[in-house]
């Protein structure tokens, strides 16, 4: 009995010890969770802005620092020693934060082509270049850091070609290559005795892309949509082969081919809420399901752009309101405190207090004033013509309604009556600059797809000027971005439509 009473004491103990063990090492947890939430949401915002790509010394100090402060932690020193290291941390991340947001438009050229060569595979098919391209993009960015800018240039423009010749490797690897197994494949096959059309059009296509690629490397998009329609058509010249090789061993007639054929549209044209008819021939269900689809895109894409628009600004108005709670308490408390001590002194800062709630009072004015005028401009457009959505406190129409011929910058009379609604919206914020922002679609050379998109900007800010009063013509301004940030896919015709277009921001004086 006594030994059985020992080891129920002995486990009584082990048990209390194992629960002091987890008690201590979740409060452990959750001080380091409290200590360390600042230096963790700098350091997150930070790889949020790339800083790690952008500004590497920078930000390469803030992890020391947090690598510090955790070994501090896991060596139980003091508190202060502890927080010492994660304010460093903090205060090189929020620099490195800070820093990135100009080194995103100094190395937007570079950006967009390391997206490119990653897009097309350039870290797995061209490992050494892409790591080369790397080196020296990563040199650009600490040469910068430094206050170099003209080496800065001369590395981040080597590092565009190095990430342009990475590319054109990998897309040759990944995709010539794999359209070249393809052809070889249909050949084998004996593909041409059915389909020798589309297998032609797959050889052309193939041709056209190692031209393009050799002929035209500084841009891109061309070849690398050439590329996979040439590994398409070859996929689809295969399939064909297989088709009318199963319509030829099942004896089928002409009729139980078109028949069959006609199934799918007839299905698509009851999810649209039509009888497909085709004793005229196909294009009128052709049409009808387009048109259909047409309408579905044009809804979807202003749904989308009135949701960002509703999201900012409600982001925006959460923090605008979370800010005035704050600064409004805060002035509230002392304001009282000052009251109570009736002293010189205090007098003198009640005043200084009162000036502050003013100035906050002001802002809470300017920003309701500006969500009225925002809703105002809303108001002027149809969904049709444009979309009306706030960045911060700058006011963007994206113009859907007007269009350019291709390769011109001529304003047409079908505009006129926009760019009037513009002016209108203009007229609304008196004390406001203006910003008339142009874009291509990505087809074309970098440098003239530049030249046109400032041209079309400059066109309408011209005609803006023209039809405006006196005092607003000094407000207006212009400036072109080629095909940088695109809104819709390149790769399509009704994508490359919605790239070309034009963005007028307004600035309002705040």
């Amino acid at each position: 009995m006594k030994a059985i009473e020992k080891i129920k004491a002995n486990v009584a103990i082990l048990l209390c010890l194992s629960l002091l063990m987890i008690s201590a090492l979740s409060y452990a947890q959750q001080t380091k969770s409290t200590l360390f939430k600042k230096a963790d949401k700098a350091m997150l915002d930070a790889k949020f802005a790339r800083a790690d790509l952008l500004v590497p010394d920078e930000y390469n100090k803030g992890i020391e620092y947090y690598r510090q402060a955790e070994k501090h932690f896991a060596d139980q020193k003091s508190v202060e020693k502890i927080e010492e290291s994660l304010v460093e941390a903090v205060n090189h991340f929020n620099r490195s934060a800070t820093f990135s947001v100009s080194a995103k438009s100094v190395f937007a050229s570079s950006l967009d082509a390391r997206s490119d060569a990653l897009s097309a595979g350039a870290d797995r098919s061209a490992k050494k270049m892409w790591k080369e391209a790397e080196d020296v993009f990563n040199r650009a960015a600490r040469e910068l850091e430094k206050g170099d800018r003209d080496d800065s240039y001369k590395y981040s423009t080597e590092a565009v070609e190095l990430y342009r010749k990475a590319e054109l490797t990998s897309i040759k690897t990944d995709l010539l290559d794999e359209t070249r197994v393809l052809l070889e494949k249909a050949d084998d096959n004996n593909v041409d005795r059915n389909a020798p059309k589309t297998l032609k059009k797959a050889e052309t296509l193939l041709a056209e892309t190692e031209r393009e690629l050799e002929t035209n490397r500084y841009d891109m998009d061309y070849p690398r949509t050439l590329a996979k329609q040439a590994k398409y058509e070859s996929q689809h010249a295969i399939a064909l082969d297989k088709t009318i090789s199963e319509i030829d061993d099942r004896d089928m007639k002409m009729e139980d081919v078109i028949l069959q054929y006609e199934l799918p549209l007839v299905r698509i044209a009851e999810k649209a809420g039509f009888v497909a008819q085709f004793h005229n021939g196909i294009e009128k269900p052709e049409q009808e399901i387009i048109g259909y689809i047409s309408e579905l895109q044009l809804d979807n894409q202003m749904i989308i752009a009135e949701n960002i628009a509703i999201k900012n600004e409600i982001k925006n108005l959460k923090t605008t309101v979370e800010l005035l709670k704050s600064e409004n308490l805060a002035l509230n408390t002392e304001f009282n405190e000052e009251i109570d001590k009736r002293t010189d002194e205090m007098k003198s800062q009640m005043m200084e207090f009162e000036n502050e709630k003013a100035k906050l009072d002001a802002k809470i004015d300017k920003q309701t004033k500006l969500n009225q005028q925002f809703e105002n401009v809303y108001l002027i457009f149809d969904k049709s013509e444009a979309s009306v959505f706030r960045s911060g406190d700058e006011i963007v129409i994206r113009l859907h309604g007007f269009g350019f011929e291709t390769g011109k910058s001529e304003i047409t009379p079908t505009n006129f009556d926009l760019l009037t609604k513009v002016q209108n919206a203009i007229k609304i914020f008196p004390e406001s600059s203006v910003i008339v922002e142009g874009y291509t679609d990505s087809f074309g050379g970098d440098a003239s797809n530049l030249m046109l998109s400032q041209k079309r900007s400059d066109a309408v800010t011209q005609y803006l000027n023209a039809n405006s009063d006196i005092e607003e013509i000094s407000r207006i301004s212009s400036v072109g971005y080629g095909e940088i940030n695109p809104v819709a896919n390149n790769e399509t015709a009704e994508g490359r439509r919605q790239n070309r277009r034009i963005d007028i921001k307004i600035l309002p004086e705040m």
